[in-house]
Protein backbone atom coordinates (compact mmCIF):
# COMPACT_ATOMS: atom_id res chain seq x y z
CA UNK A 1 0.00 0.00 0.00
CA UNK A 2 1.24 3.48 -0.95
CA UNK A 3 2.74 5.45 1.86
CA UNK A 4 0.66 8.29 1.60
CA UNK A 5 -2.27 6.17 2.15
CA UNK A 6 -0.90 4.56 5.00
CA UNK A 7 -0.83 8.00 6.56
CA UNK A 8 -4.16 9.26 5.51
CA UNK A 9 -5.83 6.17 7.38
CA UNK A 10 -3.30 6.99 10.35
CA UNK A 11 -5.02 10.41 10.23
CA UNK A 12 -8.72 9.72 10.31
CA UNK A 13 -8.04 7.14 12.98
CA UNK A 14 -7.96 3.60 10.82
CA UNK A 15 -5.64 0.80 12.83
CA UNK A 16 -5.37 -2.46 13.88
CA UNK A 17 -7.75 -5.13 12.01
CA UNK A 18 -9.67 -2.72 10.12
CA UNK A 19 -6.55 -1.11 8.51
CA UNK A 20 -5.57 -4.87 7.63
CA UNK A 21 -8.89 -4.97 6.14
CA UNK A 22 -8.18 -2.02 4.04
CA UNK A 23 -4.98 -3.35 2.95
CA UNK A 24 -6.14 -6.61 1.30
CA UNK A 25 -9.60 -4.66 0.13
CA UNK A 26 -6.92 -2.39 -1.62
CA UNK A 27 -4.98 -5.30 -2.91
CA UNK A 28 -7.95 -7.02 -4.59
CA UNK A 29 -8.47 -3.30 -6.50
CA UNK A 30 -5.04 -3.06 -7.82
CA UNK A 31 -6.06 -6.01 -9.30
CA UNK A 32 -9.17 -5.38 -11.11
CA UNK A 33 -8.38 -2.11 -11.87
CA UNK A 34 -6.63 -1.42 -14.98
CA UNK A 35 -5.21 2.02 -13.77
CA UNK A 36 -3.41 2.42 -10.74
CA UNK A 37 -4.88 3.55 -7.49
CA UNK A 38 -3.86 7.09 -7.13
CA UNK A 39 -6.75 8.14 -4.31
CA UNK A 40 -8.17 6.58 -1.42
CA UNK A 41 -11.32 7.87 1.12
CA UNK A 42 -13.26 6.53 4.03
CA UNK A 43 -16.58 7.76 4.48
CA UNK A 44 -17.60 8.54 8.11
CA UNK A 45 -19.62 10.52 10.38
CA UNK A 46 -20.23 11.52 14.12
CA UNK A 47 -22.96 10.45 15.98
CA UNK A 48 -24.69 11.97 18.49
CA UNK A 49 -22.79 10.07 21.22
CA UNK A 50 -19.95 11.21 19.70
CA UNK A 51 -18.61 7.90 18.21
CA UNK A 52 -16.84 7.94 15.14
CA UNK A 53 -18.55 5.61 12.44
CA UNK A 54 -16.72 4.30 9.31
CA UNK A 55 -18.92 3.40 6.28
CA UNK A 56 -17.53 2.69 3.00
CA UNK A 57 -14.21 2.71 1.05
CA UNK A 58 -13.35 4.10 -1.87
CA UNK A 59 -10.50 4.14 -4.37
CA UNK A 60 -9.73 6.14 -7.52
CA UNK A 61 -7.72 6.23 -10.16
CA UNK A 62 -7.57 8.55 -13.30
CA UNK A 63 -10.36 6.80 -14.78
CA UNK A 64 -12.57 4.57 -12.21
CA UNK A 65 -13.85 4.67 -8.80
CA UNK A 66 -13.86 1.78 -6.68
CA UNK A 67 -16.29 1.48 -3.70
CA UNK A 68 -15.95 -1.15 -1.27
CA UNK A 69 -19.66 -0.38 0.70
CA UNK A 70 -19.84 -1.48 4.17
CA UNK A 71 -16.34 -2.11 4.08
CA UNK A 72 -15.35 -3.34 7.73
CA UNK A 73 -18.01 -6.29 7.80
CA UNK A 74 -19.29 -6.74 4.39
CA UNK A 75 -17.47 -8.03 1.20
CA UNK A 76 -19.40 -5.66 -1.57
CA UNK A 77 -17.26 -4.25 -4.35
CA UNK A 78 -18.03 -2.00 -6.98
CA UNK A 79 -16.07 -0.44 -9.63
CA UNK A 80 -17.09 2.17 -12.48
CA UNK A 81 -15.21 4.05 -14.84
CA UNK A 82 -15.81 7.67 -13.70
CA UNK A 83 -13.32 9.67 -16.62
CA UNK A 84 -16.09 12.53 -17.68
CA UNK A 85 -18.84 10.94 -16.70
CA UNK A 86 -20.19 13.03 -13.38
CA UNK A 87 -23.30 15.08 -14.23
CA UNK A 88 -24.27 16.33 -11.28
CA UNK A 89 -23.00 16.82 -8.34
CA UNK A 90 -24.57 18.38 -4.76
CA UNK A 91 -22.19 19.74 -1.66
CA UNK A 92 -23.64 20.54 1.89
CA UNK A 93 -20.95 21.82 4.94
CA UNK A 94 -21.50 22.63 8.26
CA UNK A 95 -18.51 24.68 10.16
CA UNK A 96 -16.15 24.09 7.31
CA UNK A 97 -14.32 26.80 5.60
CA UNK A 98 -13.29 24.61 2.64
CA UNK A 99 -9.63 25.35 3.73
CA UNK A 100 -8.95 23.83 6.81
CA UNK A 101 -11.06 21.35 8.81
CA UNK A 102 -11.30 21.75 12.65
CA UNK A 103 -13.69 19.39 14.89
CA UNK A 104 -16.86 20.54 14.42
CA UNK A 105 -15.92 20.36 10.69
CA UNK A 106 -19.01 17.95 7.98
CA UNK A 107 -18.94 17.40 4.71
CA UNK A 108 -21.56 15.44 2.61
CA UNK A 109 -21.18 15.18 -1.40
CA UNK A 110 -23.43 13.47 -3.23
CA UNK A 111 -22.78 12.89 -7.24
CA UNK A 112 -24.65 11.18 -9.84
CA UNK A 113 -23.15 9.90 -13.89
CA UNK A 114 -24.88 9.59 -16.92
CA UNK A 115 -25.12 6.13 -16.50
CA UNK A 116 -27.23 6.87 -13.50
CA UNK A 117 -25.20 5.98 -11.11
CA UNK A 118 -25.08 7.81 -7.94
CA UNK A 119 -22.20 8.39 -5.00
CA UNK A 120 -22.40 9.40 -1.21
CA UNK A 121 -19.21 10.42 0.48
CA UNK A 122 -19.23 11.82 4.17
CA UNK A 123 -16.99 13.23 6.35
CA UNK A 124 -16.10 14.75 9.72
CA UNK A 125 -13.17 16.48 11.31
CA UNK A 126 -10.11 16.67 9.48
CA UNK A 127 -11.14 13.73 6.68
CA UNK A 128 -13.30 16.78 5.45
CA UNK A 129 -9.96 18.05 4.28
CA UNK A 130 -9.43 14.83 2.54
CA UNK A 131 -12.45 14.59 0.81
CA UNK A 132 -11.82 18.34 -0.59
CA UNK A 133 -9.02 16.71 -2.14
CA UNK A 134 -11.34 13.77 -3.48
CA UNK A 135 -13.50 16.64 -4.73
CA UNK A 136 -10.94 18.77 -6.89
CA UNK A 137 -9.12 15.57 -8.14
CA UNK A 138 -11.77 13.14 -9.01
CA UNK A 139 -14.73 14.91 -9.05
CA UNK A 140 -14.43 18.19 -10.35
CA UNK A 141 -11.96 16.92 -13.34
CA UNK A 142 -14.43 14.84 -14.14
CA UNK A 143 -17.78 16.63 -14.99
CA UNK A 144 -19.12 15.84 -18.75
CA UNK A 145 -19.29 18.44 -20.82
Amino acid sequence: MKEKFKKYLEDVGITGDIRGRVERIYDFYQEICPDEITGIFITDYIKEDGERVYEHLWFFSEKYCMEAKQFITTDDFDITPIKNQIIYWMLKKQDYDFKKATEKSRLHLEFEMDTTIEGELKASKGNCDYLRAIILKYVKSNMKE
